[in-house]
C-alpha cells in the first residue's frame, strides 16, 4: 500500500478530520522540544506535522516500503534533523530498546501511535513492556486504537450491504482481514483490556473519542462530497469526544509511564 497510501487516504475529508482531532491532543500532551517515538508511522504525515511544530520524532513502522516513503517525504521537507525513520515493527520494540541502551541513547519523552496500528498486534502486554523501556518515567503515550463499538461503522457497513463486517468489533478474538491482497488479523480490545495489558508500567489517564460523529473511512469517498456536513459533525465531536469516547470510530488512550 505504501506507494498509493497517500493518494488513497489524504483526499478523504473524514480521515483528515479525525487526524486533526488526534493532532490537537498530541500538541497538548507533548511540548516543543519533546523527543518522541512513533509506532506504526505509515508514510510519516504525523511525524512531519510534529516536526514542523518543534518536536523531534523517531518514526517506526514494520513495512520497509512505508519507511522508505517516510524518508523521501522527510528529505523533501528538509526535516532530516527533526525526523528519522526506522523499520521497526511494534513486536520488535524490545530490540530497538536494546540497541538504544547499547548506544547510550536516552529514553524518549513520550510515544504515540495513530490510526490503530496496535490493533494489528496480538500481544499487547509484551508491547507495553518494551515501550516502557523506551519512554522515560512520567512520559506520556498517546495510542489511538479502534473504538470497541462504533455506531458510525455499523450504520455505514449495513447500508453498503456488508452486514457481517458491520459487527466485527464485537468479536472477542482476532478477526481475519485483507489489504492489498495480503491477509492478516485485527483485534478489537476495549480500553479496559488495554489498560490491564499496559499495567503496571503505564496508567491510563483518560479516553478521547476520535470520530464519534465524524464517519469512519468506510463511508468514503461518498462522505467527502458533503464538506459542510462533515464540518458540522467535526464540531460536534469536540463536545462528544470525552462523554461518548467509547462510541468513537477510534479512541485515543492517554497513558502515563510509571515513575517507579
Amino acid at each position: 500500500m505504501a506507494e498509493r497510501f497517500d493518494d488513497r487516504f489524504t483526499p478523504w475529508k473524514s480521515v483528515a478530520a479525525q487526524r486533526r482531532a488526534v493532532r490537537r491532543e498530541l500538541l497538548a500532551a507533548f511540548p516543543p522540544g519533546a523527543r518522541l517515538l512513533e509506532l506504526g508511522g505509515g508514510t510519516g504525515d504525523d511525524a512531519l506535522f510534529l516536526a514542523a511544530e518543534g518536536r523531534q520524532v523517531l518514526s517506526t513502522d514494520g513495512s520497509p516500503e512505508m519507511v522508505a516513503r517516510t524518508r523521501e517525504k522527510v528529505a523533501a521537507a528538509g526535516a532530516s534533523e527533526r525526523v528519522r525513520a526506522e523499520r521497526v515493527a511494534i513486536e520488535e520494540l524490545a530490540d530497538l530498546a536494546a540497541r538504544r541502551r547499547a548506544a547510550g541513547e536516552p529514553p524518549f519523552d513520550g510515544a504515540f501511535s495513530n490510526f490503530a496500528a496496535l490493533n494489528c498486534v496480538e500481544d499487547h502486554a509484551a508491547a507495553a513492556r518494551a515501550l516502557a523501556s523506551l519512554v522515560r518515567p512520567g512520559g506520556r503515550a498517546l495510542l489511538v486504537v479502534f473504538g470497541p463499538f462504533s455506531p458510525g461503522e455499523i450504520v455505514t457497513l449495513v447500508l453498503k450491504g456488508e452486514g457481517r463486517a458491520a459487527f466485527r468489533r464485537l468479536a472477542r478474538g482476532p478477526v481475519p482481514a485483507r489489504l492489498a491482497g495480503h491477509g492478516f488479523t485485527v483485534t478489537y480490545p476495549g480500553p479496559s483490556v488495554l489498560a490491564r495489558a499496559f499495567a503496571p508500567d503505564f496508567t491510563l489517564l483518560r479516553k478521547v473519542g476520535i470520530g464519534v460523529f465524524v464517519p469512519p473511512s468506510s463511508a468514503e469517498p461518498a462522505i467527502s462530497r458533503w464538506p459542510r456536513l462533515l464540518a458540522a459533525l467535526e464540531a460536534l465531536d469536540r463536545f462528544a469526544a470525552h462523554p461518548l469516547a467509547l462510541l468513537g470510530d477510534h479512541v485515543l488512550l492517554d497513558f502515563v509511564r510509571a515513575t517507579t
